[in-house]
């Protein structure tokens, strides 16, 4: 499910509200940040122009759940696929770290975590950011909530799922790699 929430809102809006998404649709995993979207499940080449801003903005989001579903259908598919600004853990992904105090005790101050009957939701840092590549530019909480997720990731992919270029999009190894490099970029 996808939620469209202004940025001009995004203070305003409760956590309580985002635990209660979470609780209602059993979330088994998830993550929310700032992004751009397309058309679920019917992604395509007119895509590809997002890459070169996802290449430079870290932590801009991009759904591409579509094709996250085809790569997970034999397996996976429970495992988050990325971390980002809100990263949400069902109880049998916060097992597998080792329960929720074992998470708490490997994140930062500025980490928040909000818990719902099943799971948790975790907000890197007070707002969502981008981050810029050019600079480095990638806020440490970011990093932490990868690191964190990092052991139970998602990463069997066989083909990439971000649209690349033309130029680009010929080589199933460069999809692959660039899909991996992008799953990674927090780490």
């Amino acid at each position: 499910m996808f939620r469209h929430v202004s940025f001009s809102r995004i203070q305003t809006v409760s956590w309580g509200s985002f635990r209660n998404w979470s609780q209602r649709l059993e979330a088994v995993h998830g993550s929310c940040g700032l992004g751009v979207l397309s058309d679920p499940g019917s992604e395509n080449s007119a895509d590809a122009y997002y890459y070169p801003w996802l290449m430079q903005y870290p932590a801009l989001e991009y759904d591409a759940m579509g094709s996250f579903w085809t790569e997970t259908q034999n397996g996976g598919s429970e495992l988050p696929r990325s971390s980002n600004w809100l990263t949400i853990l069902g109880n049998a992904n916060v097992e597998r770290l080792g329960g929720l105090e074992a998470i708490r005790a490997s994140i930062l101050d500025n980490v928040h975590l909000e818990t719902y009957s099943g799971g948790v939701v975790i907000r890197a840092g007070k707002l969502p950011a981008l981050g810029d590549a050019a600079t480095g530019g990638i806020p440490e909480a970011y990093r932490t909530v990868a690191r964190l997720i990092k052991p139970i990731r998602f990463e069997g992919y066989e083909y990439g799922i971000i649209k690349l270029p033309p130029h680009m999009d010929d080589d199933d190894d460069v999809s692959l790699g660039e899909t991996l490099k992008w799953l990674r970029r927090f780490d």
